[in-house]
């Protein structure tokens, strides 16, 4: 019976300190052993021939030196391999720097091991198993329920698996013209590993990368005319510009041709593989689109273009999205925004809410959940809070245009605005339900203060305006108890809500009795 060799090896120094890792590696039923260190056993291993060496001692520095030693002793005998540090938390840098050397493949913390789910995708990445187990734990995350999740990993994978097989194309491109039109083998030889370490490095921007290695191919000045007009035969033009847009609806004098469009929409994402996606969702849509790659450019271009939204990314260059938001707002624009940001960039969004957008959209989603979005920017518009473009300051400000005529009301209008402005900034489950239960508490003191009032003036209004302030209280109760399960997106959504509330209350209806009172010369109201 023949036995099965082993993938992954652990060499450690004390039992206690990879017990829990051993564990967690068993549940992926991998061909796996552990070995104490010693020097008998570093024989046997090279032996084995294992795909993976995981390597835990006391400290990194013994750790290293172990390793060291190891390749030095068996040399040739090593077969190839990734080798992964099992570490302490405070060792985290030093391992880095180690990995970042190129000495070890990657790292993982166990002690404390907090993150269990991390030493697996290693594993199943350096294995290259990941695809067969994504498959099995997607299908449990829409026995789940938690199809929408679901449906944005499979999109990103589509995604990066396009943006794999244009990197394979363009260097095969590449490759091959290079072998037709050189004859000088040395010379052939940099220009291919040119082409191929250029391609490995690339990170997003197929086009760029290539016109790259195309400029670099010219500077060794070895054939450079010939290769340079072969390499743009066999590669194409570059296939983007700055601006993208279906130009001929916007140039054609066909009304029959536009007719079918209900709405513009400027598009501003920097990647093009991201903006490949988006451009292909919205060329058969009701949607005139314009698609924009740069900050500064989609400030310029919304003046000339007049979109009825913006659906906005975060990371463009020149202006990101907060600023290009904060330049619009600053000069009195109230177009509806839809912010489209990656997962990273979560924690940008609680600057962003301050200055009036729609919602946020997590990077790649698909069609259905965009177009969801965008519909609801364009059908549920809100009231903007006027931004204050002469302040460095991104929060919401009260401002006298604001004033519904009674310095108490009014006070306390401001003293809402700065509640407000501080539960988006807040940080941690702790401190958010802090800030919401005491702006809760003086919600409740404002409504008391605005009723009695109210009734003093006989507002004709008066009860249906104190039926939306107990709606706000019950809405309130509810959300502090869903706090109890917080995350960061429970924290925009309430954010959300909270601006909403307070540009529909003081914009809209608080300015309806003002109105009252001052046509009846309410001394209170001036």
């Amino acid at each position: 019976m023949k036995i099965m060799q082993p993938e992954v090896i652990l060499i450690y120094q004390e039992p206690d300190s990879v017990e829990v890792a051993i564990e967690h590696i068993k549940t992926l039923k991998l061909k796996f052993a552990a070995y104490k260190f010693h020097q008998k056993n570093l024989h046997e291993i090279t032996q084995i021939k294992p795909k993976i060496l995981l390597l835990s001692s006391n400290n990194i520095k013994q750790t290293i030196r172990l390793y060291i030693n190891y390749l030095e002793e068996y040399g040739q005998d090593i077969s190839p391999h990734s080798a992964i540090l099992l570490i302490n938390n405070r060792e985290s840098s030093s391992a880095y720097l180690a990995c970042e050397s190129g000495l070890f493949d990657n790292y993982v913390v166990i002690n404390p091991f907090n993150e269990p789910n991390r030493l697996k995708l290693v594993l199943l990445k350096e294995l290259k198993l990941i695809e067969s187990y994504q498959n099995d734990h997607l299908e449990q995350l829409l026995s789940e329920g938690d199809d929408e999740f679901t449906s944005c990993i499979e999109h990103g994978v589509t995604l990066k698996n396009a943006f794999m097989h244009e990197v394979t194309q363009c260097k095969s491109d590449l490759l091959s013209t290079v072998d037709k039109v050189i004859d000088d083998h040395e010379v052939k030889a940099v220009l291919e590993n040119l082409i191929a370490t250029n391609l490995e490095k690339m990170n997003g921007n197929i086009s760029q990368a290539t016109q790259n290695v195309v400029d670099q191919l010219v500077s060794l000045k070895a054939n450079n005319q010939q290769i340079q007009e072969h390499i743009q035969e066999a590669h194409g033009a570059k296939k983007k510009s700055a601006i993208e847009v279906n130009t001929a609806l916007l140039t054609s004098d066909d009304e029959e041709e536009t007719s079918r469009f209900t709405h513009k929409i400027l598009i501003a994402e920097p990647s093009d593989l991201f903006a490949r996606v988006i451009d292909e969702m919205f060329v058969e849509s009701e949607f005139e689109h314009l698609l924009i790659h740069d900050g500064k450019v989609a400030l310029e271009k919304i003046s000339t273009f007049k979109p009825d939204v913006i659906l906005l990314a975060y990371d463009l260059p020149n202006l990101n999205g907060i600023e290009v938001t904060k330049a619009l707002r600053d000069a009195g624009s109230e177009i509806p925004i839809v912010a489209y940001i990656h997962p990273s960039d979560k924690k940008m969004v609680k600057r962003w809410i301050p200055l009036g957008i729609s919602s946020y959209i997590i990077k790649p989603s698909k069609k259905s959940i965009i177009i969801r979005g965008i519909n609801k920017a364009l059908s549920e518009p809100f009231e903007t809070i006027y931004h204050l473009k002469n302040l460095d300051t991104e929060d919401i400000c009260w401002i006298p245009e604001y004033s519904v005529g009674n310095k108490e009301l009014d006070d306390q209008h401001k003293v809402l605005f700065d509640m407000v402005n501080e539960f988006f900034k807040q940080e941690g489950k702790k401190a958010v339900i802090a800030t919401f239960q005491n702006l809760s508490s003086y919600i409740d003191l404002h409504f008391e203060a605005e009723e009695n009032l109210l009734r003093q003036i006989n507002y004709p209004k008066t009860d249906e305006h104190i039926d939306k302030h107990n709606e706000l209280r019950d809405k309130f109760t509810l959300l502090e108890k869903k706090l109890e399960k917080y995350t960061i997106d429970l924290h925009h959504k309430i954010s959300f809500f909270l601006y909403n509330w307070l540009a529909s209350h003081i914009l809209k209806a608080d300015m309806d009795y003002k109105s009252y009172a001052l046509s009846i010369e309410e001394t209170s109201f001036n």
